[in-house]
């Protein structure tokens, strides 16, 4: 009789709590945990859209939550992780997806449009991980799942104070990795490349949407969908042996040296 080999990227009966799974990457991500047997906490500020992708995830059999957050107020991030230990007892996974991404010259980014996105894409990540490694040192076990992207490392014109924030979530990543595995806690890296979310559907026609993946090495943009698998990878027993490590998912387009 062979061996039966157990799913390492399943999480039956594991809590994971995914920030800005209301859309794009954030979504897919929470559909892929639930589906793939974690109880999924929705952390986003948009309660409505929330909702309707807690309803596709419990209309699809899974398990989930929504817990209505604005990710610039320290409070709510604490009453995140209370509420949610409160309700199962345990907090396995953080997946820090949640991000804004405006654009702007550099000599024309006022101090209120910076401060705006160091707090959600920076400050954020910092001070909810903190609160939930809390919760996971005193289990022994977790893993932290930091979302940056390509603007981390290459430049990007008009996006300075994006990249000054994701550059510095990596940097901050690798730090937290080091201080956190003595308590058997992963932390690690997803930076996407060009990802078609609905945000950048929103903004951009087909038509130019087309025009700028015919130029990307993969002749395409991303479908959050395919951000999500590298992010459920890196919080499974499948990237046991990985923390500190960053996986750019950008079909080649970016490839460091």
């Amino acid at each position: 009789m062979a061996n039966v080999v157990s799913d390492p990227t399943r999480f039956d009966g594991e809590v994971a709590i995914v920030s800005g799974g209301a859309s794009g990457i954030g979504r897919a991500s929470a559909a892929l945990f639930a589906k793939q047997g974690a109880r999924v906490v929705i952390a986003d500020i948009d309660e409505d859209k929330a909702r309707q992708v807690a309803d596709s995830i419990t209309n699809a059999g899974g398990e989930v939550v929504v817990e209505p957050v604005d990710l610039s107020s320290l409070s709510d991030l604490e009453t995140l992780v209370e509420r949610t230990a409160e309700r199962f007892g345990q907090i396995d996974i953080l997946a820090n997806i949640a991000a804004i991404f405006p654009s702007a010259p550099f000599m024309k980014t006022s101090p209120t449009a910076w401060q705006r996105i160091i707090d959600i894409d920076l400050r954020a990540v910092f001070f909810l991980t903190q609160a939930v490694a809390g919760k996971m040192i005193e289990q022994n076990q977790g893993a932290i799942v930091n979302v940056a992207s390509g603007a981390a490392f290459r430049p990007v014109p008009g996006m300075s104070a994006y990249s000054a924030a994701k550059g510095g979530l990596v940097a901050m990543t690798r730090t937290i990795a080091q201080e956190l595995a003595p308590y058997h806690i992963r932390v690690n890296v997803v930076a996407p490349g060009h990802t078609a979310s609905e945000t950048v559907r929103a903004q951009m026609s087909q038509q130019t949407l087309d025009a700028a993946g015919d130029k990307l090495l993969a002749g395409r943009w991303l479908e959050p969908e395919e951000v999500a698998e590298a992010i459920v990878f890196l919080a499974s027993s499948a990237s046991s042996g990985m923390s500190g490590a960053v996986i750019n998912v950008n079909g080649g387009d970016f490839m460091p040296h």
